[in-house]
């Protein structure tokens, strides 16, 4: 999680222009956004209202868009339903929370193999470290 918050850390317009965002009606922000932009909005709105947030949801529903605007801006992304997308959760969750020493408490918790929980840490370093570290042979 922490490696998540450097994204942001030292970029002051993005700071700025998230703090700005309160002062701009909803009617007139959400009017001027692609129709997918306003329900990608209201799922979140509607996870935030049912895990009990805050006060206002859609503002924070809001920033959480701009951010990952700020982040994935520009770029087609592929979400994964179902099966494929819980995978991915869990295994990003097995990677958070390995430490070297709980293995098999992992193991345990989610009813894989070692060699399954070895896999999905070697697959998920793998995906943290290209993140993280551009590749420098790629043009």
């Amino acid at each position: 999680m922490s490696q998540q918050s450097e994204l942001f850390e030292h970029d002051p317009a993005v700071h700025q222009l998230l703090d700005h965002i309160d002062n701009i009606p909803v009617s007139e922000l959400e009017h001027h956004w692609p129709q997918m932009l306003v329900a990608l909005v209201d799922v979140m709105e509607a996870e935030l209202k049912r895990l009990n947030v805050g006060a206002d949801n859609r503002m924070l529903a809001r920033k959480l868009a701009l951010a990952m605007s700020h982040y994935m801006g520009g770029r087609q992304y592929y979400l994964p339903s179902g099966d494929k997308l819980v995978n991915a959760l869990r295994d990003d969750l097995i990677y958070s929370r390995f430490n070297g020493r709980n293995l098999e408490t992992l193991r345990r918790e989610h009813r894989l193999s070692q060699t399954q929980i070895y896999d999905i840490i070697a697959r998920q370093r793998k995906l943290h470290t290209r993140r993280h570290q551009p590749d420098l042979f790629s043009h």
